[in-house]
């Protein structure tokens, strides 16, 4: 996206999204679940505490600042809608492993990221990544409704749809998602998760919820621009060779050996060459290479796990990881984070 580039006005849109306003408004404002701050710096820190670190800068009427942050769950997923009562930029840092979709309720905003930069008003949504920067600015009479989800859920959805571990950090695009009907569907989407909150559930309500929370990953992850859209939207995995099928196989399940081309390929029975060959087409990827993502996805769930024994460098070497600077430098460009950051969080 261009910098400078300004969504057009959508009236349907914006109506759909005024009832939006309206349905938060009754969802997440009861007082216990509201925080309320006078002062800048004192947003500063109580934002920081549920979403990224940050920097918030005047850029309004001091005497009209009130930070006002109303949060609720359903699920493993955050929702809240975010307002402060006078023009305001704020500085995100991206250090927290979650992505936060953000949808303009009420005034508008302007928001900078590597990708560029976008303006939009009622309706305009933008996808902030995990690890990256971003810049926004708000009107006075702006309001958002964020809804956080974990990168780990995402990750593992994408894995799953991909049928193979995921080789880079998922990133999506942060306005790719404003052309209309994604809107929509996302509004829509928040208009349900908003009808769970706020109120008693009923006890059988643990399906409903498990399907709401599966419909936002499969909304982010089919619909919203990221680093692997082009992969979901050419996955071949029903059509692997069965070679493939059973590499793929037998690799899970000796992932922890020493493991070689030549061994995999015997398993299999089938030759070297017919083995790279498959995975090249199937997977767009090497047998070692799927077996080294195997590996740091068997790690990140010993380290979400919690501490054990030998610590990180014992649970590295024990999947295979020999070189423990490489693996943590291949540790972060896979998931956004460093090994002793999963680990804390899993403790």
């Amino acid at each position: 996206m261009k910098a400078g580039l300004s969504r057009d006005v959508d009236t349907p849109l914006t109506n759909e999204t005024r009832y939006l306003g309206v349905r938060a408004e009754h969802a997440l404002g009861h007082p216990d679940a509201t925080l309320f701050s006078l002062d800048v710096d004192e947003a500063s820190n109580r934002l920081s505490d549920v979403y990224n670190s940050n920097r918030l800068r005047l850029a309004g009427c001091p005497q009209d600042f009130r930070m006002r942050l109303r949060t609720s769950k359903i699920g493993c997923l955050g929702l809240a809608t975010l307002s402060f009562g006078t023009e305001i930029e704020i500085e995100q840092s991206g250090d927290r492993p979650f992505v936060l979709v953000t949808t303009q309720i009420s005034g508008n905003s302007r928001v900078t990221t590597r990708a560029g930069t976008a303006d939009g008003g009622r309706g305009f949504v933008v996808v902030d990544s995990a690890g990256q920067l971003v810049s926004k600015r708000f009107s006075a009479d702006s309001e958002r409704c964020n809804v956080r989800v974990e990168q780990a859920a995402l990750d593992a959805k994408c894995a799953a749809l991909l049928d193979r571990p995921l080789d880079q950090p998922l990133c999506f695009s942060p306005f790719g998602s404003n052309n209309g009907q994604v809107e929509r569907r996302w509004i829509g989407l928040l208009q349900m998760l908003l009808g769970y909150v706020g109120m008693p559930l009923p006890a059988n309500a643990g399906p409903i919820i498990h399907n709401l929370e599966e419909a936002v990953l499969l909304h982010l992850l089919l619909e919203h621009e990221h680093s692997y859209s082009d992969d979901l939207r050419h996955a071949t995995g029903s059509l692997a060779p069965r070679h493939v099928k059973r590499a793929e196989d037998y690799i899970r399940a000796h992932a922890r050996e020493t493991l070689s081309l030549e061994r995999i390929a015997e398993a299999v029975g089938c030759s070297i060459r017919t083995l790279c060959d498959g995975f090249h087409k199937a997977r767009g990827t090497t047998p070692m290479n799927f077996l080294r993502q195997v590996r740091m996805a068997g790690v990140r769930s010993d380290l979400q796990g919690g501490a054990q024994p030998g610590g990180i460098s014992g649970i590295a070497l024990a999947w295979g990881f020999n070189h423990l600077g490489r693996f943590s430098a291949d540790y972060r460009r896979s998931f956004g984070e460093s090994p002793s950051e999963t680990l804390r969080r899993g403790g």
